[in-house]
């Protein structure tokens, strides 16, 4: 099983345009969260998502945020004492392969862009679905950055500069085109499937490509786009 704190790198879309707000926003519509629910942030990082989630469940309900890096868990706690919320929002220093919880323990679980950065992505899936109740709601947002293309002149160095983001940069780059057999395969119901292009102005180029691409970011930025996707599915009820 891979260790997850040693393998995961920066996201090559991270704060990409119109990702956030949109397949945030999404991702919590699909959790179907309730007032005085207890949900699950898997790959919460610096907590922006769950305290977004702690609104959706109120006074009565928690939030719970897991992630492998130590400082970032120490932002998020830092930001739920100063939103206020810290008595329903709790963030904890955990791998997503291994979720410090019971089985069948929250009513909805998301994780956004973690799968990626698994060499076995199945078992995280396995892992949030095991710590959701049965007939709760599983999110899973991850990318498929086999589709990534850039805007350029030298469309050959394009393509080369995609292909090590595919297989270099990230540990999983199809995670998200297999989301949705994944979901199928373990029997969730109510499988539901969005594919929504991303696309930045700026990435980090390779050095040798710069001075190719420098009239070109000058004249109107450097582009480059891929799809992500979002899964979600209800684990079965418990059969009578």
């Amino acid at each position: 099983m891979p260790d997850l704190q040693n393998r995961r790198v920066a996201d090559p879309f991270s704060g990409a345009y119109g990702l956030a707000s949109a397949l945030r926003q999404k991702s919590f519509e699909r959790m179907h969260v309730q007032a005085g629910q207890c949900v699950l942030d898997v790959g919460c990082g610096t907590g922006a998502d769950a305290l977004a989630l702690a609104h959706r469940v109120g006074d009565g309900g928690s939030v719970h945020g897991v992630d492998y890096d130590g400082a970032m868990i120490a932002q998020a706690a830092l930001r739920a004492r100063a939103e206020n919320v810290a008595d329903r929002v709790s963030y904890h220093h955990a791998n997503a392969t291994a979720l410090p919880w019971p089985d069948n323990h929250f009513n909805a679980s998301r994780s956004d862009r973690i799968l990626q950065h698994m060499l076995d992505p199945e078992h995280g899936v396995d892992e949030q679905l095991r710590v959701t109740r049965p007939g709760g709601w599983l999110v899973v947002i991850s990318g498929d950055w086999s589709t990534l293309s850039i805007a350029s002149d030298e469309p050959d160095m394009a393509s080369r500069h995609a292909y090590f983001v595919a297989t270099l940069v990230v540990d999983n780059p199809i995670s998200g085109r297999c989301l949705r057999n994944l979901f199928v395969q373990r029997g969730l119901l109510d499988v539901e499937i969005d594919v929504q292009p991303v696309f930045r102005a700026a990435i980090n180029p390779a050095k040798c490509w710069l001075n190719s691409l420098e009239p070109a970011a000058a004249a109107a930025g450097l582009f480059a786009s891929a799809n992500v996707v979002t899964v979600s599915g209800r684990k079965p009820p418990v059969s009578a």
